[in-house]
């Protein structure tokens, strides 16, 4: 069974490398096709649903933001207890302080006696110093370890400042997208409406054709009466010309009569009788 798997990982490591070998391109153009793709089917998704898709995400973001108020409390928690701790520490230091001052007053004021007096009770110098001396210590290590906690104090109350500050951000940035989603809701809502008061309106597509049509024909016309005029202005000298002549010809005719004939008895001409 191993040996089937070698052999099959072997056989598509050669046939990558053939393809590679022999068209180099291959892959991008396999990226590409891919990339294609899935912009066309991007492109394919109504609005309506890439919108409630969108208010999906926000949701989601709103959602992780819940975990992050709750590491933000938790935060907010583990300063609080360490502002305690800080605030104790730094009460018992100020009350050993105190008490060191006193024990160390005591120890001067006693001088090289044997004995110390303190608070009414006198007690053995030697085991006096060493309970201060141990006191002393234990003041000297809390006193480092409160010097730590105080700088880690200010270290997660700025971290926690940070915190606040970003949560506030995704909110703010959040609000801004539920606003745009609610624009674009808007204007898609109002397109949809423009073209449903669109497709209720008269379809005049075929009067825009017949009017197209009757444009044409009054071309038409316009062309047959400027053919008109054309030839009218063409023939004109032409008919002027034949109705003169026929005209002259008339009166040429009539001059044939008898009457003007120089030889003609002027009574027969003037139509007299005596």
């Amino acid at each position: 069974m191993l040996k089937k798997a070698l052999v099959a990982g072997v056989v598509v490591v050669v046939s990558l490398l053939t393809i590679n070998y022999v068209f180099p391109n291959a892959c991008s153009h396999a990226r590409l096709w891919l990339k294609h793709r899935r912009e066309r089917a991007q492109a394919s998704v109504p609005l309506e649903q890439e919108i409630d898709r969108l208010k999906m995400e926000v949701k989601r973001l709103e959602e992780e933001d819940d975990r992050h108020y709750h590491d933000v409390a938790k935060q907010i928690v583990a300063v609080k207890k360490l502002d305690k701790e800080v605030v104790g520490l730094k009460a018992r230091l100020d009350k050993d302080l105190a008490l060191i001052r006193a024990r160390k007053a005591s120890l001067a004021s006693a001088g090289e006696h044997r004995f110390v007096s303190y608070e009414g009770q006198k007690f053995d110098r030697s085991r006096f110093t060493d309970e201060l001396r141990g006191l002393a210590s234990r003041f000297k290590v809390e006193e480092e370890e409160l010097q730590s906690k105080q700088e880690q104090l200010a270290n997660r109350k700025a971290k926690l400042e940070a915190s606040r500050v970003k949560l506030a951000r995704l909110k703010l940035e959040r609000q801004k997208l539920i606003t745009r989603l609610e624009k674009l809701e808007a204007r898609l809502e109002s397109e949809k409406q423009r073209e449903a008061l669109d497709s209720d309106t008269i379809n005049d597509a075929s009067y825009l054709k017949v009017a197209k049509d009757v444009e044409k024909a009054e071309e038409r016309m316009s062309v047959n009466e400027e053919k008109r005029k054309l030839k009218i202005e063409a023939e004109g000298p032409v008919r002027a010309a034949e109705e003169r002549k026929q005209k002259e010809s008339e009166i040429d005719e009539f001059l044939k009569d008898p009457r003007f004939d120089d030889k003609a008895d002027v009574t027969s001409r003037t139509g007299d009788k005596k």
